[in-house]
This record gives structure tokens, sequence and C-alpha cells, in this order.
């Protein structure tokens, strides 16, 4: 990158291997960067259902012998007749004729809702206003958490234009030259299913989209010096296709492979004579490889081309005094392969098609959801959005620049993440890469594999089996002790990041100016947990540095053991190790403020969803085995067969639970977030009162943090939500703890039991491992007193300075470790890793050689959605499934599914179709009456006396984070509820109604009354619904901590049935049945109509609010910004926010109240560099050095014998003076 000076940040991850969010600050040249496209607005329209006008040139002599056939018909089939000519038929039931017209049989359900409260498409942040029309904005509100109030000096404000959704952006300083937002569109935004290859279903338009497969017959021919090292076109394009095309092939690319061999330009004899290999070897060159190679890259030293280095590790060994060889010994731990970090970012600044995303300014991001509201609402989600970026871009601008310089300066965030995984299923060979994001793109973009975002930076190496022989020969034949091996593992780990952190990185470091970005259950979410975690948040100052110094002088000079009480007493104190952390050795001596313990951010999936949440359903599993023991029942089957029993939801968002979840078999993160999501039904009874409802509070509790915490896009009131849900969290947790816990004597599960003694026999014992039925069980008891319960007061407070958790989650680095392994099987199998360094080069510089051979070239969408993602919904057009009106009500006359179908089909029908024809261009509307002034059964008549059903009903919504989501609504499958609004303007009422769709439908209607002008038929759809009953309301919702819970209306009632327009059906919602209620009918078939299924009816049912986050911003009405039709009944939580601020003293956490910077690093494991991740990696643990129970499958971290964490959670209120010996009991933190 010409002309650039940088400077790093570095924000770690809370595993001490894990590293995310370095932000890079320095000036990039302007001429580097690609020119602003003019990026495509839409114009957003309410969506209205689909209408095909169809035979609008039939004739009125065609219509009407239809018209004619069809009142027969219908008439006779009312009447429980045989329609003329049709053969006799018995029936025992009898319809009686409603005398009343339909306006006056009209259902009391409200059905139609205005324009207003329909579906708003997904829309980009609006585009900045041309030069000279910019909105500046004198007035701001409050000072939003991690920004400074304004001085006389400040920069100017630049406010964007309001979106349809009242998002704005707020720019300081000059006006941004680089706006990647005009590139994004609604297939930017929209995350729908894709269209199957080679699918026969209707064409649907392609929405314009800057991504996909690039026609080459645009571009200009290329050149032999471009193509290099191909010989031509063609072996260019099989090259590409055979290196980026996956080691595995599949239809889709064998596909892609004929496209390319049947395209007109394609010659045999183009590819017959290339040397595959040698090409490939010239792709893949690295700087360790032959000169000849290096000599032959296309790309290397061009374009800042990143390629591979190996790098010597070494490391000193201290033996103590009582050693046979005492002193600090040298060994040479292997080689890393590695690649240079600003190497990597001028790589990627030099990425036209990336940096048209790549965000350099960042901006504050506001919502005014109303008009006139008293101060705009900070959003929180991207980190470029967030304050820990704006204010470190601000302090670069405001800081002196280089002498001589006058280049643009940005900001570059780098987000690293590592994580060791195998190779292969079988086998012991493994790789411990480490992945580089940056905070620049889209978190939607980097979350998408296939974006191919994430960057190989290095491989790390572990301590090789050969160091036990090393240093047995220096120790004697007892061997290393098990702290000198953990210890080498910590040196090896600092020493690779050391050489990471080269000559290179620390001159772009210190040439510029840094502003560095930002721990007690017991008390969480308490003033006195805020006041904890306030003066005992850690600073990596130089009385700590000198306090490692000694340390390591008593180790490596005056030959003490590592476990000495010297090297102890004077570590201890702050629960420090005597290692040289390559971070603070390498930046903090610059003096430009860097600070390793405000590095750190959280780990929902590790420290929540597979600790917390993962420890706590395991001990109610034994809560529950306890139980069972006591009053001989099994409620454990209950609870497996209950999960069971929970309907799957969206196409991934909630599997189907086919094993027994007691056993915990082959659970991920995603599996025991599911159980969380569905365990408030499962496990609603298991257990007598009271413990049954502070299980369930506590479940409710859980969910609701969870799902709070996950969110995509939180602003200032869902994060004063989350802290407040944090505060409830510590009390449920204390309270179940106190209580139900003490009510049981629970031991050890069969598994746990088991893994137990698999590790004793590892481990040299004599006993074998039990079966599943021993009955040696252990005592276990619930613990609080864990790291990752200490954890959960840190996130309100992360996300307001950094962003929202999908943003730097480690979900997507354990999602790339497919990447290695699928590079893995195309290696030899030796020194894989030198190979795996070279295909990673050669999969780059392919792409790069496409990329510049046809940079202007047309690109059209390569994966089309499905549907058009601008549509509300979409059903089939299809008529291959007609129903006669007149048969189909006949033969299922007497069934009440159909008692007023026929009323309610046309009254639904009769506004719409009116609607319909003033929308016409040029039809003269002044006729028609008002719809209740028709009595549809009259004017309202069919084309043919037949509806045509669908199977499929795909709903697009827009999430409240602002993406078009889609569901898919199948009346024969469990994914067959919807939710729509229900009208009401009481907040006391139900916000919502809720169906489950019969069947899903479109008619051929034709109007013949008054101010009629022709007998065109209208395309119209239909959904058959029956409608549920809320019970309980108000005892549920968020007060009350409990799901609403409904029936289904009695089925003998007028309106338990109704027909609705699909356009009014907000999404499809999760409904799980109440299973402690039981089943309606205690045999099947018992039901009163086939049609409705009723006989498989339960009692009672529970809405899921919690089956994803956009779900539970529905019930939070009116904070979700994607939902507009909620904007107007959003609640006034000025004045609350203003209390909340008063009491909390401004604070920007309810676990970090008085405005300081929180420690996330209190006193995590200290095990190496992977720390606690209860089991989850793909490697053992004890590879890092783990002493606790950490290679146990059961992954739980509350074992009593560990005592490895800070006890910040028990029953009790601890004193100040507890506290301090509670830390003086936790273990070493990596320093």
């Amino acid at each position: 990158m010409s002309g650039a000076r940088a400077t790093l940040l570095a924000r770690k991850k809370k595993r001490a291997d894990n590293l995310s969010n370095i932000t890079l600050r320095g000036e990039v040249d302007e001429s580097k960067r690609i020119g602003t496209s003019q990026g495509t607005q839409l114009d957003l329209v309410p969506s209205v259902s689909r209408v095909n006008d169809a035979n609008s040139d039939m004739e009125i002599d065609d219509v009407l012998p239809t018209i004619e056939n069809l009142d027969i018909n219908v008439e006779s089939a009312m009447l429980g007749q045989q329609p003329v000519g049709a053969p006799e038929a018995e029936t025992d039931a009898q319809i009686i004729e409603d005398p009343r017209s339909i306006a006056e049989r009209r259902t009391r359900r409200l059905l139609r809702l205005p324009e207003r409260f329909r579906d708003v498409v997904a829309a980009p942040l609006s585009e900045l206003p041309p030069e000279g029309h910019d909105t500046v904005d004198d007035e701001l509100g409050p000072p939003s958490a991690g920004h400074a109030p304004r001085t006389l000096n400040a920069p100017a404000i630049l406010n964007s234009p309001k979106n349809v959704f009242g998002l704005f952006r707020r720019f300081f300083g000059s006006r941004p030259a680089h706006d990647p937002e005009e590139h994004l569109d609604l297939q930017g935004l929209a995350e729908l299913p894709i269209r199957p290859a080679g699918s026969d279903h209707e064409t649907i338009p392609a929405v314009e989209s800057d991504q996909g497969a690039i026609d080459a017959g645009e571009a200009p021919y290329p050149t032999s010096s471009s193509l290099h090292p191909f010989p031509n076109e063609n072996s260019l394009k099989i090259g590409h296709w055979f290196i980026n095309g996956g080691p595995r092939k599949s239809l889709d690319s064998l596909k892609k492979l004929v496209k390319i061999i049947g395209n007109d330009d394609f010659r045999p004899a183009d590819v017959r004579d290339t040397q595959w290999e040698k090409s490939f070897k010239i792709l893949g060159a690295n700087s360790f490889d032959s000169e000849r190679l290096r000599d032959n890259n296309p790309l290397q030293g061009i374009d800042g081309d990143a390629d591979w280095k190996k790098s010597p590790i070494n490391i000193q060994v201290p033996f103590h005094s009582r050693d046979n060889n005492p002193g600090p010994k040298d060994f040479h731990a292997g080689d890393l392969y590695h690649r240079s970090l600003v190497e990597v970012i001028k790589e990627k600044l030099a990425n036209t098609s990336d940096n048209k995303h790549f965000h350099y300014q960042p901006y504050e991001l506001y919502w005014e959801p109303m008009p006139d509201i008293e101060a705009p609402i900070r959003v929180h989600g991207e980190l470029y959005t967030s304050p820990a970026f704006v204010e470190a871009h601000n302090a670069l601008q405001d800081a002196p620049g280089e002498p001589g310089c006058s280049l643009p300066r940005v900001v570059t965030a780098l987000m690293l993440d590592s994580d060791a995984t195998h190779l292969t299923t079988s086998g012991d060979a493994k790789l411990w890469p480490c992945y580089l994001w940056f905070g620049n793109e889209s978190k939607y973009r980097r979350s998408k594999p296939t974006n191919k975002l994430c960057n190989h930076v290095a491989y790390f190496q572990t301590l090789p089996d050969r160091f036990k022989d090393f240093a047995t020969e220096h120790c004697g034949d007892r061997g290393p002790s098990k702290k000198l091996l953990t210890h080498c593992r910590r040196e090896l780990f600092h020493a690779q990041w050391e050489i990471l952190l080269d000559a290179e990185f620390l001159e772009a470091y210190e040439h510029g100016i840094v502003v560095t970005t930002r721990k007690n259950i017991d008390r969480l979410g308490t003033p006195e947990d805020v006041r904890v975690r306030s003066e005992r948040a850690r600073v990596d100052d130089l009385v700590q540095r000198r306090k490692v110094e000694k340390a390591r002088n008593y180790i490596f000079k005056k030959h003490l053991a590592i476990s000495s009480k010297k090297v102890e007493d004077e570590l201890k104190e702050i629960s420090l190790t005597p290692t040289d952390n390559a971070f603070s050795k390498r930046l903090a001596p610059l003096g430009l403020g860097f600070n390793l313990y405000l590095a750190l951010v959280v780990d929902l999936m590790h420290e929540f969803e597979l600790g917390v949440w993962k420890s706590l359903f395991m001990h109610i599993l034994r809560i529950l085995e306890a139980h069972a023991k006591k009053e001989g029942t099994n409620v454990t089957n209950m609870l497996d067969a209950r999960y069971r029993q929970v309907p799957s939801f969206g196409r991934d968002t909630i599997r189907r639970f086919s094993n027994n979840v007691s056993e915990l078999k082959q659970l991920a993160a995603r599996d025991y977030e599911d159980l969380l999501q569905c365990a408030i039904p499962v496990l609603d009874g298991l257990l007598p009162e009271p413990y049954n409802t502070e299980i369930l509070t506590l479940l409710f509790v859980c969910s609701h943090w969870h799902a709070l915490a996950k969110l995509r896009m939180h602003t200032d009131c869902t994060l004063d939500m989350l802290d407040e849900e944090t505060t409830n969290l510590g009390t449920c947790l204390r309270s179940f703890a106190a209580n139900t816990c003490e009510a049981y004597i629970t031991h050890e599960l069969p598994r746990e039991t088991a893994a137990r003694n698999r590790r004793k026999a590892k481990n040299g014992a004599k006993t074998a491992a039990p079966s599943i039925a021993n009955p040696s069980s252990k005592l276990k008891t619930y613990n609080l007193r864990t790291i990752k319960h200490h954890f959960l007061g840190d996130y309100a407070r992360t996300i307001r300075m950094f962003g929202t958790t999908d943003s730097y989650t480690t979900e997507p680095g354990e999602l790339e470790h497919k990447t290695p392994k699928q590079r893995y099987v195309r290696t030899s199998g030796k020194e894989f890793v030198k190979q795996m360094a070279g295909l990673e080069r050669r999969e780059t510089r392919i792409q790069r050689i496409y990329e510049k051979l046809y940079p202007q070239g047309k690109k059209l969408a390569e994966e089309p959605f499905a549907h058009n993602p601008n549509e509300h919904h979409h059903i089939g057009t299809s008529e291959n499934h007609p129903i006669d009106i007149g048969p189909f009500l006949r033969d299922n006359a007497g069934d009440p599914a159909i008692k007023r179908f026929w009323f309610q089909l046309k009254s639904n029908l009769m506004p719409r179709i009116l609607d319909k024809l003033k929308a016409t261009p040029g039809f003269d509307a002044s006729g028609l009456p008002s719809p209740e002034e028709c009595d549809a059964d009259q004017v309202i008549i069919f084309k043919n006396p037949r509806f045509y059903q669908h199977q499929i009903l795909h709903i697009n919504y827009t999430s409240y984070d602002v993406r078009r989501l889609q569901d898919i609504i199948n009346a024969r499958s469990s994914h067959n509820n919807i939710m729509v609004l229900s009208g009401s303007g009481d907040n006391a009422s139900p916000r919502f109604r809720y169906g489950r769709v019969l069947g899903t439908y479109h008619v051929k209607a034709i109007y013949v009354g008054p101010g009629k002008q022709n007998y065109d038929s209208h395309h119209l759809e239909f959904l058959w619904v029956r409608w549920y009953d809320q019970v309980g309301h108000a005892g549920t919702g968020w007060n009350h901590k409990r799901l609403d819970r409904l029936r289904f209306a009695p089925i003998n009632q007028d309106d338990s049935f109704g027909i609705i327009d699909p356009s009014i059906v907000l999404r499809g919602c999760h409904i799980i049945p109440r299973f402690t209620m039981g089943p309606k009918y205690s045999e099947p078939l018992q039901g009163l109509s086939h049609l409705a299924n009723d006989s498989a009816d339960w009692l009672e049912y529970y809405v899921n609010y919690f089956v994803d986050r956009d779900m539970v911003m529905r019930y939070h009405f009116g904070h979700g910004v994607g939902h507009v039709y909620s904007h107007g009944s959003m609640p006034d939580y000025s004045r609350k926010r203003q209390d909340m601020s008063s009491s909390h003293e401004h604070g920007p956490s309810a676990a970090n109240l008085d405005g300081t910077e929180p420690d996330h690093t209190s006193f995590p494991p200290a095990d190496g560099p992977e720390g606690s991740i209860d089991g989850d990696s793909d490697v053992e643990d004890s590879e890092f050095g783990s002493e606790a129970s950490l290679s146990d499958p059961s992954g739980d971290e509350s074992d009593s014998e560990s005592g490895d964490y800070l006890a910040m959670s028990g029953n009790i209120d601890f004193g100040d003076t507890e506290l301090e010996e509670l830390a003086a009991e936790a273990m070493y933190y990596d320093n």
C-alpha cells in the first residue's frame, strides 16, 4: 500500500489464543480506493397480494353459462342436495340454511388491516445527499455511550436522510469519499432460499447485483502475460474450476465444467498440452520455495501479494537447581508457517472487488421510529458503527500526522481468531490455524463462507512429543512436571505471536496514533458488582510487568522451580503467570496506551451456550434423576419423549430432536441452543411445586437473556433491557442454587461417570471403565463459582463499545475449519502444513487473476433467489390440484370446519376484489359500492366452480434488523402455524392472533355487482385457517416471565375457522404443545373434524417467543427497527432511560454502571491458549495443558475437584474480604 503509515491496536478474544478485532489505524493512499459508483435506490411500496388478471378478453356469452351453472351447483351444495346431473348420494348431515345475508353474518374477527400495517420490504440505508445539500445537525441529543461530548473544536456533523425505517447515519468531520452503502441493494439484504440449479420453476425476475458469475464475452481478450502461468484462457478456466471448486465434486460442479467445455470458444487443444502440475506449483509458490518457482509467480511482489513464510520457533526451558542440568536450555519447537500481517492488509486493500464493500469512515447509526420522538435512539450493530471504532477514527484525525504526509488517515479493524481442529475423522492429523477478518466489512458478508473473506495468517505449532525426551534428558528420569509442561506451552504460544508481531508490524504500529479499545456472578448486575468490576479492573501497567519480570528472574537466573514459593508469592496476589505475553512485551513499551486487559471481548457460544447453559441443563438432568429415584417415576424418559415431539421450525432454526437428549450424545453448540429455546414446554410439570415454577422462571430469564445478548441489531433501549435481564439472571441463578438445588441430592449422570472412569484409565488408573449403570457415581452439586458465570456481566458493555456479539462471535472461526479440512484432502499427508500454505496461495492467486482479467465484465446473479424478495409472499400459479366447490361442500357436509366456509370465503374476497377494481387503470370506480353495501353472495361468482390447492406458501418478511427473510408454510407439515396482527390498539390485549393453516388456495373470482364494467376474472389467493384462542393473557409476557398459552377455539364456534388474505400474515410461528396438560383426546380418531384433524389436538399450547431473534423482537412491540407496523406503539422510554441513567450514574451497563471499562479477563483458566471451552475443540484439550476436566465429553466445568475458577456466584453474599480470598484462590491468568 503505497504511502501508507499505520498503527495497530489489539483486542484479544477470551481464550488466550483467540485474538479479535485488532484495529489498524493508518493513512491510506486515496488512489488505492476504487471510485464510488451510483448505487441502486429501491422505491418501497407496501406489498399487496399478487393478482393476475386472467381471461380479460372473455366474452359475456362465455361467462353467463358459467355463472348459471355455478349458481345451481353452489345452491344445491349449500342445501345438502346433489347438483343437477350428479349421481345421488346419501348423507346423514343436515345443513340448515341461515336466512341472514353475508353482510349480516360477517365474522367479528378483524382480518383486514390498514395499509400501514402491511409488510415493508427491507431497504438499505439512504445515500448521502449530493455535495452542497448536506444535512448538518447542530442540535445533538445526549452523547451516546462511548462518545465524548462535543467541544468547540468538534468536527462538523453530517446526517444522511432517514430511510423508510427511520434509520439515518451521522458522520463526523468531512464527507466520506467512499460509501459502501451505495453498493447494497435488496439482494445484499435478503437471506432467502436459492433456486436449485436446473429448476423448472417459473422464471423469477433477477434482482440486479454486483456479485455473481462474470460474462467474459464482454471483457477485453486477455493477453498471455495476464494468463500466466496458464498458456491460454481455456486452461485458466479449467484450472480455476479445479482449484476453487473444492476437492469433492458435486452435480453443480459438474454443470459448471460442462458450461466451460460446452462454450463455443472452447478448444480441446488448448488444454491438451497444458502442464498442470507446473502451473499449480507456480501458483502456490512461497518465500520458502525454490527461487525458480518464486520468480515465476505472476503476483508475487505486485498488489501486495502476501505469501507464506517459514520461521523457526525457539523457547527457553527453565530447569531448577535440583534437576540434573539446572538452568535455562534452548529448545527448537519446530517451524511456524505464517504470513506478514502488514502484507495481508496491503493485499486486502489492493483487492478492488472487496474494496467497494470496505468502510473506511465510521459513522453512528440512529433510529427515529416516530417524527415526534424526543431524541434519536442510538443503534448498535456493525463494528464500524461502534463507539470504539468512531473514537479511534476521530482520535486519529485529531492527532498530528507523519511529517511531510498529507494522505487521508483511516482505521482498519483486524479480527483474529484461532482454534485447533482435527483434519480427519480418524488419525491424529490436526491443525491450529489463525484466521483474520476485517471489521471494516459488514458482519453479514463476513458470516457467509461463500464470500471467502477469511484470511489464513498462521498455522500455530503445539509442543512436540519429543519435548518430553528433551526435558527428561535435563531433569532426570522423573520427567517434566505438569507445571513445566503448561509453562512451556504458554511460552511456545507467545513465542509464535512474537514472530507475527514482527519489526514491520511494530513500525506500522508506532508511526501512528493508537486509541485502545476497551468481570462477579455473586452480585451480577448489582451496584456492588459494578463497583467491584470498576475498582478491580486490571491494567497492563509497568508494575504488573515488573512482577512478571521478577518472577522470571527467579526461574531463569536463580533456577527456582515454577511452583516455588517465591514465584507463587510474587504472582499470586493478582493471579499472574511467569510468561511474557507477546502483546504486552511488544506493544505496551511503545507508550501508545496499549492495555492487554482492555482487549478482550465476550464469547457467547463458549461462555453461555457451551458454558452457563450447558452446565445448568446438565444439573437439571441430575435433579430429574434424583427426583425419579425419590418418587419412582422416570421423568427423564418423559423429558426425552417431549423433546422428540417438539416440532421443527424454519429451514434449520429448530431441528428435530431425534435422539434422547438426556444422553447428551454428539451435541454441538447449536443443539444446546435449540434445547434452551424449547426447554419451557418440555420441563413444565416434570417437578413438583415450588421447584417447577422456579425452574420455569429461570428458563424464561435464561432464554430472554440469551436472545437479547445474541441480537444482531441493538438500540440503547434494548441494551437497557439486557442490563435489567442480566440482573434478573443473577438473581434467578442464585435462587435456583439456594432452593431447588438444595432440595435434591444429585449425583453424576451416567455419561459423566463413564467419562471420569475413562479419564482415570487413560491416566494409568487400574480401574476399568464402568458400564452406564455403574452405581459408583459421585455427588455433584451445581457450581456457580465459574469464570463463565462471571463474564455474563460484560455483555451489555461490550456491545455498547464494539457492536453486537455476532460481529465477533467465534462461530465463523469454527465454520472456517471446513476450509483446511478440504485442503488437507489434496495434500500427501506428509509435511501437510507446508503444502496447505501453498494451496491457500494457489486458490487466492488464481482468483486474483480472474478478477484482473475481467474487472469490468458484466456480472449476473449466479444464484437467483427462488422467489422475488420484493413480494410479500409467493404461492404457485399451478392449477394441477383443482377442487370443485360443489362436491367439496357436499362430501364434507357435517364437518364443522366448513360450516361457514362458503360465507367467509366470499366475505373475504369482497373488499379485495373491489380494491383491485379501483386500482385498475382506466376503470371508473365511481359506481362501485363499499364492501358493507354489498351482499358478497350475490355479487361474486367464480369462473368454473372450483378453487385450486397449493402445498407451499412462502412468506417474505422484513426482520427487526432490516433483513429480508422467509418462512415456508405447509399445511401438511408441522410448519403450518402463522401469526397476524390482532388489530387491537389496546396494550392490555394480545398484539397477535395465531392460526393453523389448513390449506393454501387461489380462486378466479368475477365481480357482477353494481358498477361492473366487464366480466374479467381475478386471480385471488386465500388461506383457510383454524384459529387459536389465547389463554390467561393477563398472567403472561415479560413482566410475568411466562410464555403465551393458546388453545384451539371450540370447533363448533362460528368463527373458530376463517378465510384470510395471505398478505396480512406476518410470518410463521413456533407453537409447542403444553405437554403437562396432555392431549385433548385419550384415543386417536376421536375428533369431530377430519378436515381440521382435531383428533391430534392438545389441550393447550405454548407460543415460543424465543425460537429466533426476530420473534423475540416481535414481542418487544415497538422496538424492532424493521417492524414498521409497531413503530407507532413504541413505549416512551426516554423518561425511563433518564431514570435509569440517574440511578446508574450514566453508566452504559447494568453490569458496569460507573462508566469504567470492563475487565473481561478477571481470572480465566491458565492452562494454555485454549482455556476452558467445555470440550468443544476438535483437538483434545490436554494438548494445551488442561488440568481440569476439559476432556470430559460432558464438558462440565462445575466439577468440585477442579476448583479452577474465581468463585463469584455462591448462594450467599460475599463481603469484600471474602472476594479477595476468592481471587487469591483463583487460577493464574495467562498473562
